[in-house]
């Protein structure tokens, strides 16, 4: 008598990973958390450090390019470009989408959502509550705080980013 034992375990042939969607995974692990932070502090330190620019000009800099930024990585760019196995499932969705397979609320949600926040209130600390502050960055942080909303889940502004 044989008795074969199955396995749940998935074979990892050549350069593919196992993971159906990596373009989504990394952002799980609590390393890149740290790393995502001391990316912005690094961002910060650059534009603190140019010439002629105020505390309160390198702050703003600072926010924008981030808020910026994480627009363009996680609600503009569709698709998985680590070429995961999916067949195509991901090829119409965009990062913010694939995070967690979209399940809302969970933790790295959470902390891709409020650490844009409290930046913003750091910000708007540093450059002492002044109206000029929130004029120039309100615009660029509601670009990035709105698409992370539940009820904003695959929806198309306008028909931008739609095909």
């Amino acid at each position: 008598q044989h008795y074969f034992i199955q396995s749940n375990l998935r074979m990892q042939v050549g350069t593919t990973t196992v993971e159906n969607n990596p373009n989504a995974n990394y952002l799980e692990n609590r390393y890149f958390w740290i790393a995502y932070t001391a990316a912005v502090c690094f961002l910060h330190l650059m534009c603190s450090c140019m010439p002629f620019v105020s505390a309160t000009a390198g702050w703003l800099c600072t926010l924008n390019i981030h808020n910026i930024g994480n627009f363009i990585v996680f609600h503009y760019v569709r698709g998985s470009p680590f070429g995961g196995n999916d067949q195509g499932e991901n090829r119409q969705l965009t990062h913010w989408e694939q995070i967690n397979h979209g399940v809302q609320w969970t933790n790295t949600r959470k902390f891709l959502i409020i650490f844009p926040v409290i930046l913003f209130l750091i910000c708007q600390h540093y450059c002492g509550y002044t109206f000029e502050f929130l004029l120039l960055a309100s615009p660029s942080f509601l670009l990035q705080f709105i698409p992370k909303q539940p009820f904003m889940h695959a929806k198309r502004l306008f028909g931008i980013n739609k095909y």
